[in-house]
């Protein structure tokens, strides 16, 4: 079962796939100029027996016509299989939008990240493939220029790989300052990924920082009651990222509550359960 931390990177993609240009611009890879992003199917399964299935394809094009695809990897831990399908998924990839293609990998820790960068030989001269590799600390800095584009999905995703450090006042405060203008779906979204990845201390500052400063953006729109049901819709989409799709019943019970206490409870719950039962109860 997907765990939130392997989702939580993809719902940002999901988000604004733009994401995926500024990390390769932060990795001084050339995109298309004035590319615009968007998903492009991930299931790389041809005529052979193995499924092939990237975490994410993200298609840039640009604005002269030339295009360049970007097969998104999660890796929380080193998997010595990825290197025999990471060549396929680029391999597939080109030839299914006729256009260069790169692999890009999003580790959560610098160790896997290390390893994860040692080129891969396929055993034909000259075809060594080389991940492209994003980790604490070659992601782009989320205060800096790179921010113009999805600041709001580096600055979360900055923090789900460790790079900023919610223990520290400054770094919350950029983050709840990123997430302020966005719609109410990806604010709900994103606040529920930040609440879980940090520590329990790191969360009571976020949250009381929320309550004060951030009262506007934090409290008046999320807990209102006319926003229960955009809290209710981040519940069963993280439920459903994680492989735990609600049926119909339960759908309805957590769309028709409007108590934000109880909301609260089932989204803490949400993030890490291995069951819906877990979550609601039997």
């Amino acid at each position: 079962m997907p765990s939130i931390s392997h989702e939580a990177p993809l719902e940002l993609l999901r988000g604004d796939p733009r994401l995926a240009a500024v990390l390769l611009r932060g990795l001084d890879v050339p995109i298309p100029a004035g590319a615009g992003a968007a998903m492009a199917p991930s299931d790389l399964t041809a005529s052979v027996p193995t499924e092939l299935r990237a975490d994410a394809v993200v298609m840039l094009s640009g604005a002269d016509g030339a295009r360049l695809a970007v097969v998104v990897e999660i890796q929380l831990r080193y998997d010595s299989r990825k290197r025999f399908s990471w060549p396929s998924y680029l391999t597939q990839v080109r030839a299914a939008h006729r256009c260069p293609a790169v692999l890009l990998v999003i580790c959560l820790s610098t160790a896997t990240a290390a390893r994860c960068r040692t080129p891969i030989a396929t055993g034909h001269p000259g075809f060594d493939l080389v991940p492209l590799v994003i980790d604490p600390l070659t992601i782009p800095d989320p205060n800096g220029p790179a921010a113009a584009t999805a600041g709001p999905e580096l600055a979360v995703l900055a923090v789900l790989t460790g790079a900023l450090d919610l223990n520290q006042d400054s770094a919350r405060r950029l983050v709840l300052a990123s997430l302020a203008n966005l719609d109410d779906s990806r604010l709900a979204t994103y606040t529920v990924l930040v609440r879980s990845a940090v520590s329990e201390s790191a969360r009571q500052a976020l949250e009381d920082l929320m309550t004060t400063k951030f009262r506007d953006t934090f409290v008046d729109r999320l807990l209102a009651e006319g926003e229960a049901k955009g809290e209710a819709r981040t519940i069963l989409r993280v439920l459903a990222a994680r492989g735990l799709e609600a049926p119909a019943d339960v759908r309805e019970r957590v769309l028709s509550c409007t108590d934000v206490s109880q909301l609260d409870i089932w989204a803490d719950k949400a993030v890490t359960a291995a069951s819906l039962e877990e979550v609601f109860g039997s």
